[in-house]
């Protein structure tokens, strides 16, 4: 059971969050707008909390953030590594040294289709992550496909289950220098190999992976909510077995927004979820650590790439 202390400028999490722990032993343990409310008021909800969960960025800074790790509590972000840059290192250090988890923002690691995909995930050889990027602009690329990048790599990192060896990066480009497409190979040291092919000025959306094990090959369809697997059967009787629909469960309807949570509640069981972690005194998916570590990388392949 935890109780969970809310940072936010907007009165409505509270009772967002009170309706997603109903049922979980946890509770909320207070609100407070930092901007109206002073520093001893602010510390004090701080102090009575076990986590504090701030679900959007406050007044543009992370000044709140860091008085949360500070004062040694767990915390839970609801927006991405790419919204704080420039504090995320300082932070990996201060929760290292709190020894405190933060959690991320990052709706992937929660989509049905990921958390139903992860049992059958299995010493994983190749995973291959397609991204196709539609109405973007010559002008105004460059950001959209650094974030996809990040957020491309934090997942394949976690799917991979091992750290980094080396990275290869390339990009495809056009008669008048215009990147069209990135290509990142990522070598790991358990021998697992990830390529991420992020294409810009896709006619339509796309996003998906493929992983290959040794038991088979895994489909996952990012952006319809799909997955299924080809088991591999071998022998004479042929290579691959019969598809195996894995998501959505028989019965359920398959669009993408019957599955994830939208919005507020989507948040709300990010926050959840993390509570659960910490319960079973496991690291949340969606860890700051990681997000990190993707960061990194990304930044190491702009400086190769230049401007993508």
């Amino acid at each position: 059971m935890y109780s969970v202390g809310i940072l936010s400028g907007q009165r409505k999490w509270p009772e967002v969050l009170s309706e997603m722990l109903k049922s979980s032993g946890s509770s909320v343990s207070g609100w407070i707008n930092p901007q109206e409310s002073s520093v001893f008021d602010t510390q004090q909800l701080i102090d009575f909390s076990d986590l504090i969960w701030i679900p959007e960025k406050i007044s543009g800074t992370m000044d709140a953030a860091i008085q949360v790790i500070r004062h040694s509590r767990h915390l839970s972000l609801g927006f991405p590594v790419v919204e704080f840059m420039e504090e995320a290192p300082g932070m990996v250090k201060l929760a290292h040294e709190a020894r405190v988890q933060v959690q991320i923002g990052h709706q992937d690691w929660y989509q049905p289709v990921i958390r139903s995909s992860m049992m059958h995930i299995c010493h994983p050889q190749s995973i291959r992550f397609i991204d196709h990027l539609t109405g973007l602009t010559p002008d105004s690329v460059h950001r959209p496909a650094f974030n996809a990048i990040v957020a491309d790599l934090d997942l394949a990192l976690g799917l991979s289950g091992s750290t980094v060896r080396r990275v290869r990066p390339h990009v495809s480009r056009m008669l008048d220098g215009t990147a069209i497409q990135i290509d990142i190979r990522v070598e790991m040291h358990n021998g697992t190999v990830i390529s991420l092919v992020i294409r810009k000025f896709a006619a339509a959306a796309g996003r998906s992976i493929e992983i290959i094990q040794p038991s088979g090959i895994l489909m996952i369809d990012l952006l319809n909510g799909t997955s299924s697997i080809l088991e591999y059967s071998g022998g004479s009787k042929g290579f691959m077995g019969p598809e195996k629909v894995l998501w959505p469960p028989e019965g359920e309807n398959n669009k993408f927004s019957s599955q994830a949570a939208e919005g507020d509640e989507q948040a709300a069981r990010q926050c959840l979820s993390f509570i659960h972690a910490l319960e079973r005194g496991r690291h949340s998916l969606s860890s700051l650590e990681g997000a990190f570590k993707a960061l990194e990388i990304t930044r190491q392949i702009e400086t190769t790439l230049g401007d993508f």
